[in-house]
């Protein structure tokens, strides 16, 4: 059965991050099995063929009128066409399936503040955002999608984004929230890589073989942890360790905790092609705040590498602790995270632990993601439909809806 589908989403563009880059795959996965597919968007940047695009315009000053103007003007353009699906990620309340990509606000606030190092810091940054009117709209929105009279299909990436959800929202239907982890391409993120890429990207790096290169992989070096890791190699890490940071982040933040560690620290900035990265890394260490469901954690495992993560991280529910990596219950924890780091030395454990993480996400494919949603879309479909006749019969007096 072929759908005409709307994707919205503020900005369509898959460099801004983890949801921008699910909604190109999402839409290069739909247009392929011949769905009609439409974007919606503020701005667009390079959108797969075959896909229609609807550029919603918005007030860009101040930054919660932004929010509010985008929600409300595409909530005006998905009424004039008739879809049979509109999915979400957030933008607006008009859908019929919503995607929190990025998880709940409120779970994020919490996380937030606990990144933080002093009591006085989380104070003044919790007092930051409850004056932020961009913070504000955005809880705003979130709450009219969860205790709106008509609530879409939920779709969390987690069991731990699950468990938020209806702990923050209690009125939200548990038969409408569907739990769809991320999927992972494993073709490219593949063991293989380290004998096509391991050893070049290493000399690019200027890191010898011999050495355990750990990877952290983040924009938000503060939520993601960055700071907590540095702490435990500075309790003492042998001279055979490199630790590589990859992302947007500011290292200079960070020039006190660099000064204590003993082991070299390179910072590379943003990188494309993150396969070859993982294919000269030995471990992955994610010490997240927050994460629904972190996409560098299933690709480092689709890569065969053993990763270090938290239980605040939705994707630990794939690793098996011992197993195929290890979890913290903080990541405050560094004394733990060093022994962990420490575990892994060996590199007969760390090929059995990555053999170990590869055979968890391989079930996670874009074909059988594609597939669950397809159902999620007819299940909506059908709900869609006992509405509009529920409403219709209600309007001649015959049957009325109840609450």
């Amino acid at each position: 059965m072929k759908m005409k589908v709307a994707l919205v989403i503020d900005h369509y563009d898959a460099g801004r991050g983890g949801a921008e880059n699910y909604t190109r795959n999402l839409t290069r996965i739909l247009v392929e099995k011949g769905h009609e597919v439409h974007i919606f968007a503020n701005t667009f940047k390079e959108v797969p063929s075959g896909a229609r695009i609807h550029q919603v315009p918005i007030v860009k000053f101040p930054r919660g009128l932004k929010v509010v103007s985008l929600a409300l003007a595409l909530e005006g353009r998905l009424r004039k066409e008739e879809f049979d699906v509109v999915q979400g990620f957030g933008a607006t309340w008009a859908v019929d399936v919503h995607r929190p990509g990025g998880g709940s606000e409120r779970a994020w606030f919490r996380a937030e503040l606990e990144s933080l190092g002093t009591k006085w810091s989380k104070v003044w940054r919790g007092l930051l955002l409850l004056a932020s009117a961009k913070f504000l709209a955005n809880l705003w929105l979130e709450g009219k999608i969860y205790r709106g009279g008509d609530l879409p299909l939920v779709i969390a990436n987690s069991d731990m984004a699950a468990r938020q959800i209806r702990s923050h929202y209690p009125s939200v239907n548990s038969r409408k929230l569907k739990v769809v982890m991320n999927p992972v391409d494993s073709v490219r993120f593949h063991p293989q890589n380290m004998e096509r890429f391991r050893v070049k990207m290493r000399e690019e790096l200027g890191i010898s073989n011999e050495k355990i290169l750990m990877l952290f992989a983040a924009h938000n070096f503060r939520l993601k942890g960055l700071g907590c890791l540095l702490e435990a190699l500075e309790r003492g890490i042998p001279p055979n360790y490199v630790l590589v940071v990859a992302g947007r982040g500011k290292p200079r933040r960070y020039a006190s905790q660099l000064r204590k560690i003993a082991i070299p620290v390179i910072f590379v900035g943003a990188l494309e092609g993150l396969e070859r990265l993982m294919a000269a890394s030995d471990i992955l260490i994610h010490p997240t705040f927050y994460d629904p469901c972190a996409n560098v954690v299933l690709e480092a495992m689709a890569s065969g590498i053993p990763v270090i993560t938290t239980m605040e991280n939705g994707a630990s529910q794939l690793v098996e602790h011992g197993s195929s990596g290890y979890i913290l219950t903080t990541p405050r924890d560094t004394e733990k995270m060093r022994d962990y780091i420490l575990a892994l030395e060996d590199p007969s454990e760390r090929k059995k632990m990555g053999e170990a993480a590869r055979k968890k996400v391989e079930p996670l494919t874009w074909e059988d993601h594609s597939r669950r949603l397809e159902e999620i879309y007819r299940e909506s479909m059908e709900l869609k439909g006992r509405r509009d006749t529920s409403f219709e019969m209600g309007k001649k007096g015959s049957l009325r809806e109840t609450s």
